[in-house]
């Protein structure tokens, strides 16, 4: 296993495949017809945990209904992208009028200060990613927060009013070392408890800097 690879990889991160017939299943099987053969095959990092060498990844097809999961090795892995890279990646021009990307651009503006890494998941990072158009007209913009440290209730809702004025819809999400979370429900909720997504599945907690044995601390 490469573990310099390992440690590059997170959740959310576009990975860029050597061939098509690399996803498997958990079984083994080839474990999604919906990779274009004709198109470089990006898939997105899943949750979960990488193991004997093996990435969980998510591929999208052509269709919004077209995903499925399975897995790859870290020896079929190209090119890594990660959101906050990719947010610095302009749509084609004659894309750049979808609201998705417009709201990506308001944001890229107004969040200058911010001192965490984010970026955009979902369709406008896949297509900013592989350059095969993914976003539609009514497309969310997903956002995507990397925050290691702890996020006070006070800077979270300043970050979500500001997030929630931009032009279109966003659906906000933080990343900590030990799970994700809704960054709406996480500002307008605490101290109550919210739904954590961990590799081993949600559950709810109060605190997602600090998890133990799916408590929170």
């Amino acid at each position: 296993m490469r573990r310099s690879m390992v440690c590059a990889l997170h959740v959310h991160d576009l990975i860029l495949l050597g061939t098509n017939s690399t996803i498997k299943s958990a079984e083994g099987e080839p474990a999604c017809r919906y990779l274009n053969p004709k198109q470089r095959p990006w898939v997105v990092v899943r949750r979960g945990r990488i193991s004997d060498g093996l990435i969980p990844v998510g591929v999208r097809g052509a269709q919004r209904h077209e995903r499925c999961a399975g897995f790859t090795s870290l020896s079929e892995v190209l090119e890594i992208r990660p959101p906050d890279q990719l947010r610095l990646m302009l749509a084609e021009d004659s894309r750049r009028v979808l609201q998705a990307f417009r709201t990506l651009s308001h944001l890229e503006s107004h969040l200058v200060g911010l001192d965490m890494n984010w970026g955009p998941g979902g369709s406008v990072g896949y297509e900013l990613a592989s350059g095969i158009p993914a976003v539609r007209a009514d497309s969310d913009l997903d956002f995507i927060l990397f925050a290691p440290g702890k996020l006070e209730i006070t800077e979270a809702q300043d970050l979500w009013r500001m997030i929630s004025s931009a032009p279109g819809k966003v659906d906000a999400l933080v990343e900590t070392p030990f799970c994700g979370f809704s960054l709406e429900e996480f500002a307008t909720t605490s101290p109550r408890k919210i739904l954590l997504r961990t590799s081993d599945g949600r559950i709810l907690g109060s605190n997602p800097w600090n998890l133990s044995n799916g408590e929170d601390s």
